[in-house]
């Protein structure tokens, strides 16, 4: 018996497969014609461009699938849980409002079926980046972090500060309300990939399968 090949995502991750259909009306979404309308919102004192309501997100789920209110609450709550899009006035709130809050699209680069997983390097980067920001006022799992990381990778720890060094002072050049937007997207992409204690892990899908499910052909036996 031969059986196609499906494309569900990352390789040997068969239960990340549903996030393909995610995809696809996150694509809808964002189409400049039949999309959710984005727009230069202010958040504090800073005009965000790009930006779109919680409401607006939810409306245009619910005229676009024809659901009811709380299942088009539910898909909504995941697009924020699984990533794709992150809030800006509430960055660890990974839940989609119903209100004005603001959120924006995430980069597809950053989108959980990309063929990487997140990196400790690209933590330990952002982590030290952070450290510098805020002076040595970290959270204290992200310290705990820190730490482990520091003995993990610590023959390339050089690398990690300087690269974070670099960051930093990358993005004090850029404009501020693209570094603020920078700031939410980037903090959103970590607690996905890098959970707090607490949270729920939205990408925990188990153990990778030695095996990829999806090769082109399978024989299969059957007895009568």
């Amino acid at each position: 018996m031969t059986v196609t090949r499906l494309d569900q995502g990352q390789r040997h991750r068969p239960r990340m497969a549903f996030l393909k259909k995610i995809e696809v009306l996150m694509m809808e979404m964002q189409n400049p014609d039949t999309g959710v309308k984005t727009q230069t919102q202010q958040v504090m004192i800073t005009n965000i461009p790009h930006a779109v309501a919680g409401n607006d997100i939810l409306q245009w789920i619910l005229q676009r699938l024809q659901i009811t209110q709380e299942e088009a609450l539910h898909l909504g709550d995941l697009f924020v849980k699984y990533g794709y899009i992150y809030p800006l006035q509430e960055p660890k709130n990974l839940t989609l409002k119903t209100d004005g809050s603001l959120y924006r699209f995430q980069t597809p680069y950053f989108w959980p079926v990309q063929a990487w997983p997140a990196d400790d390097t690209d933590y330990a980067i952002y982590l030290a980046k952070k450290n510098i920001k805020r002076k040595g006022i970290l959270e204290e799992y992200e310290k705990e972090h820190y730490n482990m990381l520091n003995q993990k990778i610590n023959y390339k720890w050089d690398f990690v500060i300087m690269q974070a060094k670099e960051q930093y002072k990358a993005g004090k050049e850029r404009k501020k309300a693209d570094r603020y937007a920078l700031d939410c997207q980037e903090r959103a992409y970590w607690l996905v990939n890098r959970t707090p204690p607490g949270m729920l892990d939205a990408l925990e899908y188990g153990l990778d399968r030695v095996t990829d499910p999806n090769e082109n052909k399978v024989n299969q036996l059957f007895v009568s």
